[in-house]
């Protein structure tokens, strides 16, 4: 029999507390502030926005001006609740009705303006934190509209407005560039930012069609680098800016274009894997989606003959192996090769895949290790949740390496770097290894991993 429950109400928020809560879900506040204004901008359809930086009587502000319809009553109504929005999560990038408010959960000395205008009625409102309450009050307009449109001002604690003016042109060229080539004219204090075009000396647009999504993108092969704090795979929704991938199979390219694949994908499709933050997607759902990109580039980078034939399966077979496999086989070393002693294996490493092998094409962790396997094989695998840079799978002699891991993920576009990792790795986990048959102090295991790289350095490819 279930309880009677008497005395129901609706549950209270502290709503300052809130908001302060949701700010830590931008990287920046700051930076939120722009992303968040251009992106209503452009959920209302404006073709212009003009943005003014200033100071004014003590006070420092960014402020947006667009051309978009504006709202009516009802819709300004909405605005002015938190969390409410009347927009479609499968449409446009705002959806969550929070971030035009945000601010005042890292600056409580803000004042957020809006004022807008339908082409009937101009109405306006301003947020703001008093008595440890975020409040919402109305304000006679002051802005003057000659048509319909939103004017949305924020004053800005004075670091955040120094770092804005000085950033402001790279953030609107990083995050918004798409929008600009599309068509968005940007000004700033009067100044028309100028978006970054690739010129190209190859172009191909295709769709891939994944789980019954339809991603279309635009392939460009460029003549000169892109700018080096972006990466191969841009993801774009209404030509904002979501995520940037360095292609997986980089360094199977040849080293002098790393930085001259360019790829755009519309990801309007995987609007239903945005984050809140609307510069990120889910990582789970949305990995099989760019497996699915990646694959359609490296068919079209294969055929423009732009592959290396030193791809990193290559390297692992032709060269790391060889060069370890060499090492052990002195008897200096022979102790640290894990075939040599037969050993109970410790606690399983997690299930992983592996994507490319060693000498022994094919061997997956956790499977039976064949007996006609005498040396050392080196492997990598693609296990996001295992903390380990690289471990030893005893059962198939098999040595991986981690290509999730954050170390690998940040050394993989520098080609000579990436190698070092690939045999730092190695002989870190050898080491690991042979402390387990023979003592060491930490120092004697340090000098024993720079001996050992030393050793086989003229071997590698670096």
């Amino acid at each position: 029999m279930s309880q009677i429950e008497y005395d129901e109400q609706d549950m209270e928020f502290d709503n300052l507390h809130t908001i302060e809560n949701f700010t830590g879900i931008y990287e920046d506040p700051v930076t939120m502030v722009v992303e968040e204004s251009l992106s209503n901008s452009l959920d209302a359809g404006a073709s212009n926005v003009d943005i003014k930086t200033e100071i004014n009587s003590g006070e420092s502000s960014v402020s947006f001006l667009d051309d978009g319809p504006g709202m009516n009553a009802l819709q300004f109504a909405d605005y002015q609740v938190g969390s409410r929005s009347t927009k479609n999560k499968e449409i446009g990038l705002g959806f969550a009705g929070i971030g035009s408010k945000l601010y005042a959960g890292k600056y409580h000395k803000t004042k957020i303006i809006t004022e807008t205008f339908d082409g009937k009625k101009q109405l306006a409102c301003s947020f703001y934190v008093k008595d440890g309450k975020y409040k919402v009050a109305q304000r006679k307009p002051l802005h003057k509209f000659t048509k319909p449109g939103t004017f949305y001002k924020v004053i800005l604690s004075d670091e955040d407005y120094y770092y804005l003016t000085n950033e402001l042109d790279r953030i609107l060229i990083d995050q918004f560039n798409g929008a600009m080539l599309n068509g968005l004219n940007i000004t700033v204090n009067d100044n028309k930012i100028k978006a970054w075009s690739p010129a190209t000396t190859k172009k191909q647009t295709g769709t891939i069609s994944f789980r019954g999504k339809k991603l279309r993108y635009n392939f460009y092969l460029l003549k000169d680098d892109f700018p080096q704090r972006w990466k191969n795979l841009n993801y774009q929704i209404m030509g904002k800016t979501i995520d940037r991938k360095q292609l997986e199979f980089i360094n199977e390219v040849k080293a002098e274009y790393h930085e001259k694949i360019y790829v755009t994908v519309d990801a309007l499709p995987l609007k239903f894997l945005l984050k809140t933050d609307k510069s990120s997607f889910i990582a789970r759902k949305f990995r099989e989606y760019n497996k699915a990109i990646t694959k359609e580039v490296h068919s079209i980078v294969k055929g423009l003959g732009l592959l290396s034939n030193n791809t990193p399966n290559k390297l692992l077979n032709n060269v790391l192996t060889k060069a370890f496999a060499k090492l052990l086989s002195d008897p200096k070393y022979a102790w640290l090769n894990p075939h040599a002693t037969i050993l109970t294996p410790g606690p399983k490493q997690p299930s992983t895949r592996v994507t490319s092998t060693g000498s022994r094409t094919g061997c997956t962790t956790g499977t039976k290790r064949p007996t006609t396997a005498k040396g050392l094989v080196i492997a990598v695998s693609d296990s996001p949740n295992n903390n380990l840079d690289g471990w030893l799978d005893v059962q198939n002699n098999t040595l991986v390496i981690n290509v999730s891991h954050p170390l690998y993920l940040k050394f993989e576009s520098s080609t000579t770097t990436l190698q070092y990792h690939y045999a730092r790795v190695v002989v870190s986990v050898l080491v690991d290894y042979g402390s387990t048959k023979k003592s060491m102090t930490v120092k004697e295991a340090i000098q024993l991993q720079t001996e050992m790289l030393t050793k086989v350095k003229d071997e590698l490819w670096l």
